[in-house]
């Protein structure tokens, strides 16, 4: 048993290290509470093959088949700026979808692109009813002879305020529930489409927003995949894109632990450091320990991907439980800080609303639990029957 990273994952590690702080921590406080999207340093993290590291050589990629990897990215980005380590997550998903799915045509045209940076590919599952049940999908895809009409919403979409195109999820078959849900890759400046920007209070330079089409009409190899099979490859993509999102939501708070306990050490009460107060000290304690069992979860899972072994289960354990200790520990750590650590001057509020949207995103805890208790003890287990799957 080997909890250490190889010796090429500890030199890419560190490659990534270095880059995200002399590269992105810099100004990360200003950029978050910025509306302006920075595509210069997206395109500094695609130089380093950072954006699609799965997808092969031909298209831009690094053609590494590690899900390690990708949680050594995400984890080493976030510590530096949470909000540019949700866009590894974002693009790898995506162009690992469409390098498996999409038709040569589709993949020539985008994944160079996303590759180097020059635009993105958001993903639309989620709808304004429908959330943690994905498979009750309203949005509908109708075939035609040129190909497919798409009518529906779509909500919550990170990163659509800076997107170029969308994979979007739609029923083909109503009746069919999650079997009857198809993917297609939807470029956005097609007639019919409208998007709406959320005003959030974290994610603000990534930006959220909501997706309309009305009668959008697209080819026949705008599919991806075939028809009914989307539900399966998403919720599959899930099981990697869960523990990688509970990374961010780690590595932020850990730094912001290292920063509280620096603080503790110089900062007295009754003529003595925070430190030396047990309420101080053991909060801290608690919280690394909490984390670090979060983070070795995590790795473990992303592992069990690369051994191509079950981990559905530990990709639900390392959604609910790490974003929530998360949040926990960046509270303390304001709390800590006092009256200055409620400013908007320090990381810590910021640290807090941004690390609160892990709690939401792929599936809240409740969600988690669910999918951990059926999976466990069986699918009698949970409020939904059998036959609805949920992510």
């Amino acid at each position: 048993m080997d909890f250490s990273f190889s010796s090429d994952q500890e030199q890419f590690r560190k490659a990534v290290a270095d880059f995200a702080a002399g590269r992105l921590a810099p100004g990360a406080g200003v950029r978050a509470k910025s509306d302006v999207f920075p595509w210069d340093l997206v395109r500094e993290m695609a130089t380093l093959g950072l954006l699609c590291v799965m997808t092969p050589e031909e298209f831009g990629g690094q053609a590494i088949s590690e899900h390690v990897v990708l949680g050594i990215v995400v984890e080493e980005l976030a510590k530096a700026d949470f909000n540019l380590a949700s866009i590894p997550i974002v693009t790898n998903l995506v162009s690992n979808l469409i390098d498996a799915f999409a038709s040569d045509r589709v993949k020539a045209e985008l994944l160079p692109k996303v590759a180097a940076g020059d635009m993105l590919v958001a993903l639309g599952l989620t709808e304004p009813e429908t959330g943690s049940d994905a498979a009750a999908l309203k949005a509908r895809a109708t075939r035609t002879s040129n190909g497919y009409v798409l009518r529906g919403e779509k909500t919550s979409i990170t990163a659509l305020p800076s997107a170029s195109a969308v994979v979007v999820f739609a029923s083909t078959d109503p009746a069919a529930r999650a079997k009857g849900v198809s993917a297609f890759v939807v470029p956005l400046d097609l007639p019919g489409i409208s998007v709406q920007r959320f005003d959030d209070t974290g994610y603000r330079c990534i930006g959220r927003g909501a997706l309309t089409l009305d009668d959008v009409e697209i080819p026949h190899d705008a599919l991806l995949g075939q028809e009914g099979q989307a539900f399966t490859n998403i919720m599959n993509g899930f099981d990697y894109t869960r523990p990688l999102l509970a990374l961010t939501a780690i590595a932020s708070a850990r730094v912001a632990l290292q920063e509280t306990a620096e603080y503790a050490g110089v900062r007295t009460s009754f003529g003595r450091p925070l430190a030396n107060y047990q309420g101080v000290a053991f909060k801290l304690a608690e919280h690394w320990t909490e984390l670090e069992l979060a983070r070795l979860l995590c790795y473990r899972t992303l592992w069990l991907r690369d051994q191509n072994s079950p981990h559905t289960v530990e990709a639900a354990m390392c959604k609910w439980f790490a974003p929530e200790r998360a949040f926990r520990a960046v509270h303390d750590c304001l709390l800590v800080h006092g009256h200055v650590g409620y400013s908007t001057e320090s990381p810590f509020e910021q640290r807090l609303r941004d690390v609160l949207a892990m709690e939401i995103a792929d599936g809240t805890a409740q969600i988690q639990k669910l999918v951990i208790a059926r999976g466990v003890f069986g699918r009698e287990f949970g409020t939904l029957s059998s036959s609805e799957p949920t992510c």
